[in-house]
């Protein structure tokens, strides 16, 4: 059951990227231009000052919130058992960051566009949180039993990400369980592809 806490952040979630929405709609409607502070506010029935206690700019409405957040990524991993291969322990951590991040998949199609209409709204989106994300969890899956160096722990990591991303386009393509796509996606890296 949820506490009152994590009910209130449900909510606020839920208002931010229902903000983002109207957002990148307004955006893809009537241009970038036409995406003012203002006009994204009185579309989502919130005020201006509302707004900014969600985003810091219009920028930050403009981009899809990730489905993950480093810090999550990196408690996941840090309560898996530590003599728990790292294989395994990267597959359970993508099966639960690819369960939670279904539903903001399914919403991300006017986002890609946006993106792909102005590229440099898809590099603020990226590389922050990109490289902090590779940066902790190469860190932890290096201290990992069956972690064998530098390079096997990156191709780990990027693996282990291709699969969760690769298995969660794919449900949302035919939709079947995402968590019996990453067990396949898993199996076939293991296997060598």
């Amino acid at each position: 059951m949820e506490s009152p806490q994590e009910r209130r952040e449900r909510r606020r979630a839920e208002k931010r990227q229902a903000v983002r929405r109207v957002a990148v709609r307004i955006a893809l409607d009537d241009g970038l231009e036409a995406a003012t502070v203002e006009a994204i506010s009185a579309a989502a029935d919130i005020s201006p000052r509302t707004f900014f206690n969600y985003f810091g700019s219009k920028e930050d409405a403009l981009v899809m919130e990730p489905a993950w957040r480093p810090e999550d990524l990196m408690e996941l991993l840090r309560r898996r058992p530590e003599d728990e291969p790292v294989f395994r322990s990267l597959q359970a951590v993508m099966k639960e960051v690819g369960v939670r991040s279904l539903p903001l998949w399914a919403d991300m199609q006017p986002f890609m566009e946006l993106q792909n209409r102005h590229p440099e709204l898809a590099v603020r989106a990226r590389a922050a949180d990109q490289a902090k994300v590779m940066e902790m969890t190469l860190a932890l899956v290096r201290s990992r039993p069956g972690a064998r160096g530098g390079l096997h722990a990156r191709l780990l990591v990027v693996g282990s990400f291709g699969a969760m991303i690769s298995a969660v386009q794919e449900s949302l393509e035919t939709g079947e369980p995402v968590e019996e796509l990453l067990d396949q996606a898993f199996a076939l890296l293991e296997q060598g592809l």
